[in-house]
């Protein structure tokens, strides 16, 4: 039967009581053989517009009958059901429910990408799947996701990024210096060298070293890999396998590049997600059993 990653987040009106009853709501689902929550962490919101409050999350495991079509389908009804409105893009919600994985299915179409394409850059969905499913891995390259959350909290939040143009890459780094004062890097015949750790981005992928090595955990060694992307019917990449096709074996972040001004401010946000301080606020993952 197949086993699905979902993600919740709330930071609108009493947070607790909306994640509570959407979970309930899909673990009574016909579909939900088996559910099993992660502890709520409280984090603080990243991107969108200034001023939004606190974000609960969460990460629940579930077995179902649903496609993962279906597994979406029955996470807006939910998000439909407790007031979710979809308007700006990271703006505050009152519910947010993501599918994150799928068992092992690479698969693409107009609502729905899993793996989810930017997970393995949000620390708050890491640290929570860690607990309920660290033995699973991603499909794309091969590793645990308790191996993920601890490389993306080793190190300093940093990104190298690929594909596309190599002037587009440097322009990028250079408006995420200009606009948000990031250490970029676009010359590869220097070495990555830091006077202190500090978020960083490159324009090109330095050696990557073995997952399980001391190097790997180095702060002039990337988190993630980014690849650049384009969306619009013109350009987009028409398949799966050429979504995530890239011969490596290290966490990999997809980064939308048809606005490349939204694209910095993406990766900036990527960056503070790598990061992000987490705030256990409850004892264990039966928090949904008690209102």
């Amino acid at each position: 039967m197949p086993h699905c990653l979902i993600s919740f987040g709330s930071n609108l009106g009493d947070r607790f009581r909306r994640i509570a009853e959407a979970a309930r709501q899909i673990a009574r689902d016909p579909a939900v053989t088996s559910f099993i929550a992660s502890r709520l962490f409280e984090t603080p919101a990243i991107g969108g517009p200034r001023g939004q409050e606190p974000f609960l999350n969460g990460v629940a495991r579930i077995e179902t009958t649903a496609t993962a079509r279906g597994v979406l389908e029955l996470l807006h009804r939910v998000e439909t059901t407790l007031g979710r409105e979809r308007a700006v893009r990271w703006d505050a919600r009152s519910i947010d429910l993501d599918v994150v994985l799928y068992g092992d299915l690479l698969g693409n179409s107009a609502t729905l990408l899993v793996p989810h394409p930017r997970y393995t850059a949000r620390r708050f969905v890491l640290i929570p799947a860690a607990e309920v499913a660290g033995e699973w891995r991603d499909p794309r390259f091969g590793w645990t996701i308790s191996e993920l959350a601890d490389h993306v909290s080793a190190g300093v939040p940093s990104i190298a990024l690929v594909g596309g143009e190599r002037q587009l890459r440097d322009e990028l780094c250079h408006d995420l210096t200009r606009r948000f004062s990031i250490l970029t890097f676009t010359d590869a015949r220097e070495a990555i060298t830091l006077d202190r750790p500090r978020p960083w981005v490159s324009s090109f992928t330095p050696p990557l070293p073995a997952k399980d090595s001391p190097q790997a955990r180095a702060v002039e060694t990337p988190r993630l890999v980014a690849h650049l992307q384009w969306t619009t019917p013109e350009s987009r990449w028409p398949a799966t396998h050429q979504i995530w096709q890239s011969g490596r074996e290290w966490p990999e972040y997809r980064l939308e590049v048809d606005s490349p001004e939204w694209a910095v401010s993406e990766l900036a946000s990527a960056l503070d997600s790598l990061g992000c301080p987490l705030h256990c606020v409850t004892e264990d993952g039966r928090w949904y059993e008690t209102r």
